[in-house]
């Protein structure tokens, strides 16, 4: 179980990235679109939307190795900090593809 969730966290986290960057990289008419989430926002502005999406990879695979190795928190915990964290994870999936729908884009990037 642990280890189906941590690969759907992370599957769920680059679709989660390629949405947030196909919503905020393009140009939408009559579009004003932001980031929801206020640290992500802050990353993207100091670092740029595509390196801030790759600190963002860099930290999720860091923390999710550490979560699937540490000895110290218990199982039942891991578990359900990853369930917790697949459902947020896609809610904003879901909502960043509705977005990218409405507004017209292609999840393809094109």
């Amino acid at each position: 179980m642990l280890s189906a969730l941590l690969l759907l966290l992370l599957l769920l986290s680059c679709a989660d990235h390629w949405t947030t960057y196909l919503c905020l990289s393009a140009a939408a008419p009559g579009w004003e679109v932001t980031e929801a989430n206020p640290l992500a926002d802050w990353l993207f502005s100091s670092a740029g939307l595509v390196e801030g999406l790759l600190i963002d990879t860099a930290v999720t695979v860091v923390a999710l190795a550490f979560l699937a190795t540490t000895p110290r928190l218990p199982h039942l915990l891991k578990i359900a900090f990853l369930a917790f964290a697949v459902f947020w994870t896609g809610y904003a999936v879901a909502n960043n593809i509705h977005a990218a729908q409405t507004m017209g884009l292609s999840l393809m990037g094109r």
